[in-house]
């Protein structure tokens, strides 16, 4: 019950913390501290969570293998304990990447009015009215 109580917190924290951000330093919303950083944070967890499952699902292939072919020896005990223990661990990141991902899908859809959409790989991004951050050039070494 604690864990639950604590891993909403958390959570809460997390979306507070980015519309706590700066709103007004550009004309365009999509442009604002706030605007980037909770598309930031909608990307990132998107592709956190691709990442996990493609990860569960290639340890979930080798641990039914290892328990389809198993002959009883030890090593073998030893290896599907070990995979079910990262399973396990997996299973509990996924959750959680799962709900961070729907609270930053729901604060985008709050501050924008629309749902987040990822970005095609590949495709083309046409910056229009895009505002430039500062007046910084790099310097030649």
């Amino acid at each position: 019950m604690n864990k639950d109580k604590n891993k909403l917190s958390v959570i809460g924290v997390v979306v507070n913390s980015v519309t706590a951000l700066n709103l007004d330093n550009s004309i365009d919303i999509t442009y604002s501290t706030q605007g980037r950083v909770l598309k930031g944070m909608c990307y990132s967890f998107t592709n956190d969570l691709r990442y996990v499952k493609g990860l569960h699902r290639q340890k979930f292939a080798e641990w039914g293998v290892l328990k389809e072919d198993s002959k009883g020896d030890e090593s073998t005990a030893r290896e599907i304990q070990k995979l079910q223990g990262y399973l396990h661990d997996l299973e509990s990141q996924a959750e959680d990447l799962i709900e961070l991902k729907d609270a930053a899908y729901q604060a985008h859809k709050d501050l924008f009015g629309k749902d987040y959409v990822l970005p095609i790989k590949g495709s083309k991004m046409q910056a229009r009215n895009q505002e430039i951050d500062s007046d910084w050039e790099p310097k030649k070494l």
